[in-house]
Formats: structure tokens, sequence, C-alpha cells
């Protein structure tokens, strides 16, 4: 009789699940407090593996599926209720039913490259220092109990200590109120990755003498300064620029600036978008300007002339009417008025 077919107990020693923490992770430190020689042994136990026999390296970036029957199992070896571990657990928020029908417990091993390591000084204090990995969109980017940034990547694998700048924190946690104001997570990520990418570029032009380098001289100067702040400044070029990639990500999430953007007559009229970037980022007038009116087409420039072409047929047919028929009138049936969300 194999493990996933005989009765489930529960065990000894209870484990309270970390919120975002993978299954794997979980089973593994739930084996490892209950002196099971091996870790995998209670994730067989779960249920019938599916696609791939479980080992001890998966626990780097895999995770497991678990249908109805092996999620009771998990409930009763844990002696937890199903809805504290689905809360804790990301992975058991829908239980997955087997395609193949099968009534007996079943797992299913998938990939993800968004699983990371947990607060390291968090899992210090947990009794054997174990490893504790989580679902990186789940869990915030930056432990708020001893300000580190633990959102690693496969290129910049390292955690780094925060407590000397409380500018990323706090950028942080504006990012965090925008996306709860918001409500479209994934809208705000998209746009956080048009300022990201745009803030980066300016990141980047550091060539002397060119017109570039002398728009963006005052921020060089500060993400400079800001560096000294990192141990590990060189592998964190985005977490360096988070403040004014945040700041810039407000203002294209701003609807009423997207719209006056869209709506512009001509391309020049744009101009105080630009200089409101500038305003956010606390440069001077003439930061705006040399953005609005360089020959070089950067991602922030980029971005607004997609934003512009989006809206190109509604900013004609809206200038056409107003120039051709009467003044613009909010009351005249013949306006064309689209409601700001609808430029988002």
């Amino acid at each position: 009789m194999t493990l996933w077919q005989q009765p489930a107990q529960p065990l000894p020693v209870r484990v309270r699940p970390i919120g975002g923490e993978t299954v794997v992770s979980y089973v593994f430190r739930l084996a490892a407090a209950n002196a099971l020689a091996r870790p995998t042994t209670l994730l067989r136990a779960l249920g019938e593996p599916l696609n791939g026999y479980p080992s001890a390296p998966m626990i780097h970036d895999r995770d497991v599926i678990l249908n109805a029957s092996a999620l009771a199992r998990l409930e009763t070896f844990t002696g937890l209720p199903a809805a504290q571990l689905r809360t804790a657990l990301p992975g058991l928020s829908t239980p997955r039913a087997d395609p193949l029908l099968r009534t007996g417990p079943t797992t299913r091993v998938f990939s993800s490259a968004a699983i990371r390591d947990h607060c390291h000084p968090c899992i210090a204090r947990i009794p054997g220092r174990p490893q504790v990995r989580v679902h990186g969109g789940e869990v915030p980017s930056i432990c708020r109990r001893h300000r580190r940034w633990i959102e690693t990547t496969n290129n910049h694998p390292d955690q780094i200590d925060l407590s000397g700048n409380i500018e990323i924190i706090t950028a942080h946690r504006r990012l965090d109120r925008l996306r709860s104001t918001v409500g479209d997570h994934a809208w705000v990520r998209e746009q956080l990755g048009h300022a990201g990418a745009a803030v980066l570029d300016w990141h980047l032009a550091r060539v002397r003498f060119s017109p570039s380098y002398y728009a963006f001289k005052n921020l060089h100067a500060r993400w400079d300064k800001r560096a000294a702040t990192l141990p590990q400044s060189k592998s964190a070029t985005s977490l360096l620029v988070l403040p004014e990639a945040v700041a810039l990500t407000e203002i294209l999430c701003d609807l009423e600036w997207r719209r006056r953007v869209a709506m512009a007559d001509y391309d020049h009229e744009v101009a105080p978008f630009y200089r409101h970037v500038g305003r956010r980022l606390g440069q001077p007038e003439r930061f705006g300007d040399r953005l609005a009116y360089s020959n070089r087409i950067d991602p922030l420039k980029s971005w607004v002339i997609e934003h512009r072409k989006r809206f190109r047929a509604v900013r004609e047919e809206h200038w056409h009417r107003v120039h051709t028929h009467r003044p613009y009138n909010p009351h005249f049936s013949n306006a064309i008025i689209p409601t700001i969300r609808h430029f988002k």
C-alpha cells in the first residue's frame, strides 16, 4: 500500500504556515518538525503524484496543486482547518479537480519563476532556520519589520538592507496605496513597467556633453547619493530608482492627466505634462522643457506617442465638431465627451 493510500493521522507537532508560503515549503517544514527522515515522505503521503516524483530540490522553484481529497489529507496532518491553510498558502486557494476525474488524492507539480526566499531575519527567528519559500506576488516586496528588500530575482539574487534609506521604503508604501486606491493591480503594474523603463533610461544617460546628460544631471547626483546607502547598489539599479519610478507611475495612473495628454490638439501642447513630471520629481522647470522638446525618443515620450495614437480618432472627431459647428459645450448633444475612465 502506497503512502497516499494509507489513512491520514494528525501529526504530533503543528507548524504555523507563513503568509504566501508555497505548499512544498510548508510541507517540508512540517515534516522536519515531526522528525521525518525525508521531507518528501509527507509530500508523497498527500496524494498520488501525477507529473513527477517528489524530490528535495523542488523546493527552489516548484509548488504543488492538490485536489480536494489531497487537501483534506493535509488538513488532517496539520490539524488546521482548510480555510486557514487556504488563506496562508496561495496554492490552496482554489483546489483543482483532477482532469482524469480520479477519486483518490492527487498532487500536480508546477514551476514558477516568482518563487523566492522569505525574509532571512524572519527565518532566523524560526527554530532550526528552515528554508522558507514564498510566492513573490503574494507577499510584500519589503519586510517592514526588518526594513529589508526581499523581492529577489535571478538577476538580483541578494536581499538588501534598506534601514539606511527611508526613501525607498516610503516609495513602496506609496505604491501599495496606489494599488489599493486603483484596485486594478495588473493595470498599475503595467504603468509601473512603463515608468520604470523611463527612469532606468534616464539613469543610463550618463554620456558627458550630451543633452541627456545635462537634463538628468540633478537626478544622477541624487541617485549617486542614494547608492551610497545601499550595500549592493550595483545589483539593485531598479531598486535605486524606485522612488522616481513610483512618482512617475502615480502620474501615469492619473486619469485626468491621461485625458489631457490624449486630447491635446497638437503634440507641442503636451509640454505641461512633461513639466508636471519634472515638478513631481523635484526638478527645475527646464527639466520638463528638455523632455518635451528633445528629439530623443525615450520610453516616456514613446508612452506619450502611443497613448495619443490610441485616442487619435476620438481626438480628431472631437476637435472637428468643436471647430466646424459650435464652441465646446458639454450640454450640446453634438459634443463628444469621453468619460475620464475612457482614457485608462
